[in-house]
């Protein structure tokens, strides 16, 4: 018994008894925050994985579902190119997930600005989501008992029309009906356009565009200048402007700027500015392709490729008389392949088979027509095909009518 009041009493090496144990705490410590860091690591290396991801499947979104197998593999590609370290060969090995299902590495949908929809739809689809989560290894924790810690990430990027006309391409002051592009797909894509007539049901056809001004009107959040007609003045600056290619500066964006339109068939439009300077345009060496949104060639051949506005115009469709201030939702490549002024002459002898115009212009006036229809001889038209192409420019955030689509991608959500 007094051997045992001896040892207790006795006080040497306490110290050191203490100091063991904070050891081993502050090391437990220590060992739980390295892997809790090489977790958060892992972690924000996954989510970097998962945006170039996104990123680089988004940029291969066309206008149709024919796309969905190389946007997926090169979401996948990336994932590999981009794996966070200390992987012990745990690669990120997206699985494409043809079936699209929601709970899936990479699912293709629809952003509208503030959640994602998963879809197939083609026409619609703007945006790539690309998931993964897996385990890290641990190397204090196992200690405890915890062999791995869990990690995971998500992105989402789009691919919309762009917001802002193409920076090196010419505006032209004719704006295009959007009810050509099918709401917000691009069905549309190396449809002929044909500015005609005021009317619907008028006996030259169906009108899908109009003159516009290369301003927005005033009051609306374009920015700039204001523009409150279309007049035959304003019209003819603007293009002689884009022949010339001293292209005139346009503030109008995508979703937030109205031009003023008008149908009106101005011959000193036509005579002194459009019939001549397209001939210019039209004899100069250069060979144009519009393709529909299925790449087929829907036209191959001379002409004057600008870019137009597209408006989303009241009423149903056909869009009939297009008049006033009207939004602008987005904007596309325009090919004028032929001119037509009244007495039934055409500008050129452009004879691409088929075509809407060589029948409404006599044969000695560079068409196949030997009479015309009631309303032909006294009518104007401009006739040409518009395509959904790829502009350097940043995209609008919600969905409009995919008249184009940006190269400039964008991060919508990385949760």
């Amino acid at each position: 018994m007094e051997t045992l009041r001896r040892i207790f009493k006795e006080e040497r090496g306490s110290a050191v008894l203490l100091a063991l144990g904070f050891m081993i705490f502050l090391l437990a410590m220590g060992g739980i925050a390295i892997d809790v860091a090489y977790q958060m690591t892992a972690t924000g290396e996954l989510q970097r994985s998962m945006e170039a991801a996104a990123l680089a499947g988004a940029g291969k979104l066309g206008f149709n579902d024919t796309v969905f197998p190389g946007v997926r593999a090169t979401a996948i590609q990336y994932g590999v190119l981009n794996p966070y370290h200390n992987a012990f060969g745990n690669l990120i090995n997206l699985d494409p997930n043809p079936s699209n299902a929601p709970n899936g590495n990479i699912v293709l949908g629809v952003w509208d600005g503030g959640s994602f929809t998963p879809s197939l739809d083609g026409t619609v689809v703007n945006a790539v989501r690309c998931q993964w989560a897996t385990n890290v290894q641990t190397s204090f924790l196992r200690v405890l008992g915890f062999q791995t810690l869990p990690v995971s990430a998500q992105a989402i990027a789009i691919a919309n029309p762009p917001a802002n006309p193409p920076p090196l391409g010419c505006m032209f002051p004719i704006g295009l009906s959007s009810c050509f592009f099918g709401g917000n797909t691009s069905l549309g894509c190396g449809a002929t356009v044909t500015f005609i007539s005021s009317s619907d049901q008028s006996a030259v056809g169906a009108n899908t565009s109009a003159w516009v001004s290369m301003l927005p009107t005033c009051g609306t959040s374009g920015g700039g200048a204001c523009a409150n007609n279309v007049n035959t003045p304003s019209t003819s600056a603007a293009i002689d402007a884009a022949a010339s290619g001293q292209c005139q500066t346009s503030t109008l964006q995508a979703g937030t700027s109205e031009v003023e339109s008008t149908n009106g068939m101005s011959a000193a439009v036509y005579n002194n500015h459009l019939i001549p300077k397209f001939i210019e345009k039209y004899n100069e060496p250069k060979s144009f392709v519009v393709k529909t949104a299925n790449d087929e060639v829907s036209y191959q051949g001379h002409g004057w490729e600008v870019y137009v506005p597209v408006i989303q115009t009241p009423g149903g469709c056909p869009p009939g008389a297009i008049n006033g201030a009207l939004q602008v939702v987005g904007f596309t490549r325009f090919v004028i392949t032929q001119v037509r002024n009244n007495n039934g002459e055409c500008a050129v002898a452009n004879h691409w088979d088929p075509n809407q115009w060589d029948s409404k212009c006599f044969t000695t006036k560079n068409g196949t027509a030997t009479s015309l229809e009631p309303g032909d001889t006294g009518s104007r038209g401009i006739y040409g095909y518009y395509d959904c192409t790829y502009y350097p420019s940043a995209p609008i955030p919600t969905p409009v009518p995919r008249t184009a689509l940006a190269t400039r991608l964008r991060l919508v959500k990385t949760y």
